[in-house]
Order: C-alpha cells, then sequence, then structure tokens
C-alpha cells in the first residue's frame, strides 16, 4: 500500500452500525484472532454518552479504530477517559493513523471538560509504550490489581 493522502482520512465517532467492520478488521489484524467481542462493542455503547471510541476512513473503508470510554475513577472522583485499545489495518500503519485517531480522542475530552486520559498498556509492549509517550501520555503512578479469579464463579468446572 502506497502513501495515503491525508485530505482522504476521516477520522469520526463509532456508531453501533461499525460494529462489524470493526470485528473484521481485529480479526484482520489478529490474524483470524480477535481481541474484540461482539459483545465487547455491544456493550460499550458506540455513540452513546459515554463512549469517546473513534474510527477512521481512508476512502470510504474503516482502517482503524479506537476503543475509548468516560469513567469515573479514585476518591474525589475525576472523569477520566480510558484508551483500551488502538488498531489500525497493517496496509495504513506508520503514517499516523493512530495519532490522528488518539488525538480525536484527546479533542473530544477537551470538549468535555474531561481532564484526564488514561491507556491501558500491557507493560510488555514497548512499541504501544512508545507510541503513548509520543502523544505526551507518561507512565502513571497508577497500578493495576486484576482478580482473575471471577471466570471460576461465572463459569464453575
Amino acid at each position: 500500500m502506497g502513501k495515503i493522502v491525508d485530505s482522504e482520512v476521516i477520522v469520526r465517532r463509532m456508531t453501533r452500525g461499525d460494529i462489524d467492520t470493526i470485528l473484521a478488521l481485529d480479526a484482520k489484524i489478529g490474524e483470524g484472532k480477535s481481541k474484540v467481542s461482539y459483545r465487547d462493542l455491544v456493550v460499550t455503547d458506540p455513540g452513546g454518552a459515554l463512549d469517546f471510541s473513534f474510527v477512521c476512513e481512508y476512502n470510504g473503508k474503516v482502517i482503524g479504530f479506537v476503543l475509548a470510554r468516560l469513567a469515573y475513577i479514585g476518591l474525589p472522583l475525576i472523569g477520566t477517559c480510558v484508551i483500551g485499545a488502538v488498531a489500525v489495518d497493517p496496509e495504513y500503519q506508520e503514517q499516523g493513523i493512530g495519532s490522528k485517531m488518539v488525538n480525536k480522542v484527546l479533542d473530544r475530552c477537551y470538549d468535555e471538560d474531561v481532564p484526564r486520559a488514561r491507556a491501558l498498556i500491557n507493560e510488555e509492549d514497548s512499541d504501544l509504550a512508545r507510541f503513548f509517550q509520543r502523544l505526551s501520555f507518561h507512565r502513571s503512578k497508577v497500578i493495576n490489581y486484576d482478580n482473575l479469579t471471577i471466570a471460576d464463579y461465572l463459569h464453575p468446572k
């Protein structure tokens, strides 16, 4: 794939109508193994008030997406946009598409008076960490503790 023409790139809010396209793109990126499920996308309510997700179109085709959601976290409660995923079709990577989408998320945060954005990154994913650092994100002091035993109660053996 050649260099994209910037004027033909459109970044817009994700809608429910994008779900099947997002799933297909995720499967393509994961070489047939999707990391996002239909349920994951439906419960985020694409286009809803708390949804800060965007898609990127080029020549009428969705080539990327960012999944983000507004949450109220901590004491005192602070509005925080949580970015859970950024994905770009491999044919269009390294052309600024991911940055354009994340910047749209940050623009929405500004417009909605949301004071903080947080990207959830696997600690071993140094490429993604550098991507977010280039966009002025930095490692926070928040440490996540996950309880993975809940699944045992939901799906008893």
